[in-house]
């Protein structure tokens, strides 16, 4: 029967924290040896219109991909754009969680992206066995879900929408009034007390969303919030154990004078799941991304920094100094782009860090970043006496470090696509097809990606391949009201290539 998401359907995109690299890489920082992402098997619960599946099916085509949506036109629209690549690694299939046979398969991911806190007890029950009893041996299981203490704030602002639009039928009328309620609750409250500090921020994050997102992700029958502690105790008993969540960043409390991660080490002594909780008791959590892992399995605690030798790095780093000195102990300070900065005077680390921005997206494997740091620092020559097993050992410690902290990357197979421009520059087969059905574009680093310009969007479907830059610049010229130079077009070609869209 046709569901709210044949209705008001929600707009698939691209997760680069559910793709199965990324989760090999945690599970590898941990202790464990997953499978490799160019041979492995993800099923997807709750995929949707393929949007985040169809993509690492795309990239990874020895691999194979499985997505299950209850949505008939949502599977619909995505076997369309399956049809179109040719793909013949990946099936959607319409189908209920509850629906789902023994015989379905063995995977080394599940991913329950947006599924968990949007569901009824009876079907969070069954998406843990499925995790459990479909999951092989070193697989990793990707859940997110919607988290108390924060979710109590978000929880009352829902209540109140609810509340408000008690009479009101239709998707879009809801989201209508409840936009209009919020709107009227903080132009109530100009001053800046507590209680108004708190509706704007909420208001803010609310209406940048797309209608159809808030919808589904704050108005459904069924949303639901959960401490911590609770949902890993679900999952035990499902024989699935806490492995990480996502982002390592979201597990650190460095961020905080030494005497508050004192009393947070005090309260959870050897517990990192009673530490988890007290740092969301601390950060007033909302939101989770939790990796969970079969009972059996024997776990590293914490990140090993010898296991980075199995791993590439990328990171968007940029020097704040125009000629930054990479052998001296002078410091150098690093931008992020995301935000944050950081300061070193390490020859090793000021090397490593300025090499892996100049090459940015690229992402490069750990013996060559050893090796190419080590040049530029002058660590490698006669005399310099800098043992190459210290090096490396130092620049894993580095690396760890920075992951945490959100200042790099580190994945198991560097994505393959071009950072520089051709003489006939040829975007992602993916991204042509997605832009012509209008979806949202993802690039060959698995993001979603932003591309609202018509004219850079008429661009993109002309990089086929079979045009020099002569010929893309007179196209263009013919589409565009404006004059648009050799120059400009070199500039936009550089930027999808920075976004990682072209292939070779």
């Amino acid at each position: 029967m046709p569901t709210i998401y044949d209705e008001f359907p929600y707009p698939g995109a691209a997760f680069a924290q559910t793709h199965p690299d990324h989760l090999a890489t945690l599970a590898i920082l941990f202790g464990m040896t997953p499978a490799p992402a160019e041979r492995c098997r993800v099923l997807e619960l709750g995929c949707g219109d393929g949007g985040n599946v169809i993509p690492m099916a795309f990239g990874l085509p020895t691999s194979c991909f499985t997505g299950i949506d209850l949505s008939g036109s949502a599977i619909e629209r995505g076997q369309k754009i399956i049809d179109e690549l040719h793909l013949p690694n990946i099936r959607l299939q319409q189908l209920d969680v509850m629906e789902l046979g023994a015989d379905f398969g063995e995977f080394d991911y599940i991913v329950a992206h947006g599924l968990y806190s949007w569901v009824p007890p009876e079907v969070r029950e069954r998406l843990l066995e499925i995790s459990s009893s479909h999951l092989a041996p070193n697989g990793v299981v990707f859940i997110s879900y919607n988290a108390y203490p924060g979710g109590h704030l978000r929880q009352t602002l829902r209540e109140m929408m609810l509340f408000h639009l008690r009479n009101v039928t239709g998707a879009q009328e809801r989201v209508k009034g409840a936009r209009e309620l919020l709107e009227f609750l903080v132009e109530a409250h100009p001053e800046q007390d507590p209680y108004s500090a708190f509706l704007r921020l909420e208001l803010e994050s609310l209406l940048e969303r797309k209608p159809e997102c808030f919808y589904h992700d704050e108005l459904e029958e069924h949303n639901h919030r959960f401490y911590f502690h609770e949902f890993v105790t679900d999952a035990a008993r499902h024989g699935l154990q806490y492995l990480s969540e996502t982002r390592l960043l979201s597990m650190q409390s460095g961020v905080y004078p030494p005497e508050t991660c004192e009393k947070i080490n005090a309260l959870s002594p050897d517990d990192d799941i009673l530490r988890e909780q007290y740092l969301d008791f601390l950060k007033l959590r909302t939101f989770r991304q939790t990796l969970l892992c079969p009972a059996e399995v024997t776990l590293n605690r914490r990140p090993d920094p010898e296991r980075v030798a199995l791993l590439s790095a990328s990171s968007q780093a940029r020097s704040s100094s125009a000629e930054p000195d990479v052998r001296s102990p002078a410091a150098e300070e690093f931008n992020f782009p995301k935000g944050g900065k950081m300061s070193t005077n390490h020859p090793l680390a000021k090397a490593a860090i300025l090499h892996l921005g100049r090459i940015w997206p690229q992402a490069v494997p750990f013996p060559e970043l050893l090796r190419v740091a080590r040049a530029m620092s002058g660590r490698d020559g006669p005399g310099a006496g800098a043992p190459l097993a210290g090096d490396a050992h130092w620049l894993a410690d580095m690396l760890v470090r920075l992951f945490a902290a959100d200042f790099l990357e580190l994945c198991v197979q560097a994505p393959k696509f071009v950072s520089t421009v051709s003489d006939r520059p040829t975007a992602s087969p993916l991204v042509l097809a997605q832009v012509r059905a209008g979806l949202s574009v993802t690039n060959l680093r698995h993001a979603s990606i932003s591309i609202d310009d018509d004219a850079a969007r008429h661009l993109l479907l002309m990089l086929d391949g079979t045009r020099d830059r002569q010929q893309l610049l007179s196209e263009i010229r013919s589409h565009v009201a404006e004059e648009v130079t050799a120059e400009q077009l070199g500039i936009k070609l550089d930027e999808l290539a920075k976004i990682a869209v072209l292939v070779a």
